[in-house]
């Protein structure tokens, strides 16, 4: 069966890290939607899937003979081809005999009464028939008129930018591929064209990856989520719909092991105020693990202003000592819905 496995995926840009030791698989007839806050790098991993960037590292597992496609946000083309040239650009030997057959018909064109000219259109026309290659061509036609492009004998470098996204989408459905990669096909696309791309995605049996911030396509085309998150993946089974609900428990699962690490905070900071000192092994230990726990807890609330001063050494010599209290609102984390007492020292000079 032709499986895409991936594993150890690492992708930093400059100091920050997009993705660590990733994993996850894609088998024939898998549509997966690939969401993620803006910057986390779902474009980047696409490229990398197919081959156009570099991942730090990267594990690979699949038949020897997988074919990948990949539409981009921004096309890159010959723009001296012609739209069904551009279509027929791909390197299977079914695109390259459909492009042979096109280019026959615009030679016989020119001139028809030419004996050697019909007889390499006839041979060329046995070949597609005997490798089922009409049904490529007449996708390709469909595809580009669905999608609101008619004039195929136009030069790419003459199309509007949606217009060459929607050329560079058909090309895309055509070309025979194990894996699919799509990044926002859904642009430049009006409600009726949408609708069709959705329908023909459905019929396909190949594996898909897609990114797209259309809700209702992604709902209706997902087989899978796979979420970017924290510097890893989540999987998720099922549409957008199914995804929503498997996250509220992750958030909810979350969420109890946060207050659990907080109450842990809690009680060593108490510990540490008590005058903590590092006068044997397990103070030691006992110190650091205390700094790690309060890592996590600030990394968790990085959106708060909450700041825990460790310090011992007194500026003045006069003290100015006082209770606060400090009620943090309006999330469910530990600077928010907790009530803290703790004393505070000001130095007067």
């Amino acid at each position: 069966m032709s499986h895409l496995n991936i594993t150890k995926l690492t992708k930093t840009v400059g100091a920050k890290t997009l993705f660590k030791d990733v994993e996850f698989s894609l088998y024939p007839g898998e549509r997966a939607g690939l969401i993620g806050v803006n910057g986390t790098g779902k474009s980047t991993l696409m490229s990398i899937l197919a081959g156009s960037m570099d991942a730090d590292s990267v594990v690979m597992d699949h038949p020897k003979k997988y074919q990948i496609t990949y539409l981009m946000q921004e096309p890159e083309f010959d723009e001296s081809l012609t739209v069904l040239e551009t279509v027929f650009s791909g390197k299977s030997p079914i695109l390259a005999l459909n492009r042979a057959y096109e280019n026959a018909l615009k030679n016989m064109m020119v001139d028809s009464s030419s004996t050697q000219l019909q007889d390499e259109l006839m041979d060329i026309q046995e070949k597609m028939e005997q490798q089922n290659a009409w049904d490529i061509n007449a996708l390709a036609k469909t595809a580009l008129s669905k999608l609101g492009i008619d004039m195929y004998d136009q030069a790419v470098g003459e199309l509007s930018g949606g217009q060459r996204k929607r050329v560079a989408l058909a090309k895309a459905l055509i070309e025979p591929a194990d894996l699919i990669l799509l990044d926002e096909p859904t642009n430049h696309l009006d409600a009726v064209s949408t609708e069709w791309l959705q329908e023909t995605l459905l019929r396909m049996g190949s594996a898909m990856l897609f990114v797209t911030h259309d809700r209702y396509f992604l709902d209706a085309v997902s087989t899978h989520i796979f979420e970017i998150a924290d510097q890893t993946m989540y999987t998720h089974k099922g549409n957008y719909g199914d995804y929503l609900e498997n996250k509220a428990i992750r958030d909810e699962m979350n969420a109890s092991s946060q207050q659990k690490l907080e109450n842990r905070f809690r009680s060593e900071l108490k510990w540490i105020r008590r005058g903590a000192k590092a006068r044997s092994t397990k103070q030691k230990a006992r110190i650091q693990r205390f700094d790690e726990i309060k890592e996590s807890v600030q990394k968790e609330n990085d959106n708060t202003s909450l700041e825990l001063s460790m310090q011992s050494q007194r500026l003045g010599k006069k003290l100015l000592k006082a209770k606060i209290w400090a009620l943090l609102m309006a999330t469910n984390k530990f600077s928010a819905d907790s009530i803290f007492s703790y004393k505070v020292e000001i130095a007067l000079e």
